[in-house]
């Protein structure tokens, strides 16, 4: 097989000790372990499986006939079998970047990866890339940064690693993008405050409600007791999704009190039909001193303006309807409140007996480094006493 028949980039990687295992690492933080086909080990019966990747022989994979690119050689047995058989194989992860047919933006994605993992293991020149800046260089033109209407360098809050911030659109809070990880500057922000509100939140218990996929695999990679939920109004409440996640109406959750010593939701309330209960639910479904931390659009200086009236399970609008994307739902979400700074924090103490504060983001180098800049960036922490 040469390089002129890969398909799809798919990867078997060789040896699935320490070194082989740094390619799982790598592309779990970008999301894409699945490019992973399989590993080959002479120890394939006792390692069985790398994350839900699986150990196979290397009689039983030429066996299969499957195409792939032989990524990583950790034993010389095994380079020398590749080369009789004829088969592509690189012997280390950056050659096989270099290589990578897709994008430009997944193979810069792929080199900050590569650098991250190496940062954070402490494994030295070998496992670092010490030339980071060359090889984004190398690919910046293919990004079209000169129809970019904001580019800044520093640390990511949601994936902690050296990145690029890009917006294509002037509407920052919802386009300037982490080039890492994809994450926009209302994640950050919440990241960022849960960091200090929470330092422990990964030994924690968190149930986040509607979360959008990028930054619902790492909060599921990096706390063991992360659940989620969306709702599916013909679907029974309480049932598992496919997704692995649960059916849950905020107004009317099934989780028992006090089950989570914090509450996540994410451009949530500004959709809901009836805010009081959901606040109280959530509220009742939380840990003594836990807290609920979440983003909604706050006017700073308007009061509360409601877009709907309920009659009975009727939603009748006030107002010209306005959508907001939904991760479930093509057509959208309603927006059913315009919340405002003036009265919002009151409305929520005094009907779940929580205290309640706003985290804002001003215009600071600091912030700037994080890619917090846009409208709208308050987060909302309300602790249950």
């Amino acid at each position: 097989m040469n390089k002129e028949s890969i398909a799809d980039n798919h990867i078997i990687v060789y040896g699935a000790g320490k070194v082989g295992k740094q390619y799982y690492d790598f592309l779990r933080l970008l999301h894409m372990e699945n490019l992973i086909y399989a590993y080959c080990d002479k120890n394939y019966k006792q390692i069985g499986s790398i994350g839900e990747i699986p150990v196979y022989s290397y009689n039983d994979l030429m066996d299969q006939g499957y195409p792939f690119v032989i990524a990583m050689i950790e034993q010389e047995e095994i380079e020398t079998l590749l080369q009789k058989d004829g088969q592509v194989y690189y012997s280390n992860i950056e050659s096989w970047i270099k290589d990578y047919r897709g994008d430009a933006v997944d193979r810069i994605r792929m080199w900050i990866s590569y650098h991250n993992i190496g940062e954070k293991s402490n494994r030295g020149s070998e496992h670092r890339l010490d030339n980071l800046g060359e090889k984004i260089y190398e690919e910046i033109p293919a990004l079209n940064l000169e129809k970019a209407v904001r580019v800044y360098g520093g640390i990511c809050p949601c994936c902690k690693g050296q990145t690029l911030f890009i917006a294509f659109d002037y509407w920052l809070r919802d386009y300037y993008r982490c080039l890492f990880c994809g994450s926009i500057p209302r994640q950050r922000a919440l990241m960022k405050v849960l960091e200090d509100e929470m330092p422990d939140w990964r030994n924690q218990k968190i149930h986040e409600s509607s979360p959008i996929e990028d930054i619902l695999h790492m909060f599921k990679q990096q706390c063991a007791q992360y659940t989620y939920s969306y709702w599916y109004e013909s679907e029974p409440l309480g049932i598992k999704l496919q997704d692995d996640g649960t059916n849950q109406n905020l107004e009317n959750l099934t989780f028992e009190d006090e089950a989570f010593d914090i509450f996540i939701t994410q451009d949530v309330l500004e959709h809901v039909n009836r805010p009081e209960r959901v606040l109280t639910e959530i509220a009742r479904t939380l840990k003594k001193g836990g807290k609920h931390i979440f983003t909604t659009p706050l006017y700073p200086f308007k009061r509360t303006t409601p877009r709907i009236k309920m009659r009975g399970n009727i939603r009748e609008l006030i107002l010209p309807p306005i959508y907001h994307g939904n991760p479930i739902n093509e057509e959208g979400s309603l927006v059913t409140y315009e919340w405002g700074g003036a009265d919002f924090l009151e409305m929520i103490d005094e009907i779940t007996g929580m205290e309640s504060k706003i985290v804002e983001f001003p215009n600071s180098k600091e912030n700037f480094e994080n890619g917090l800049e846009g409208d709208f960036l308050q987060v909302i922490v309300s602790k249950k006493m």
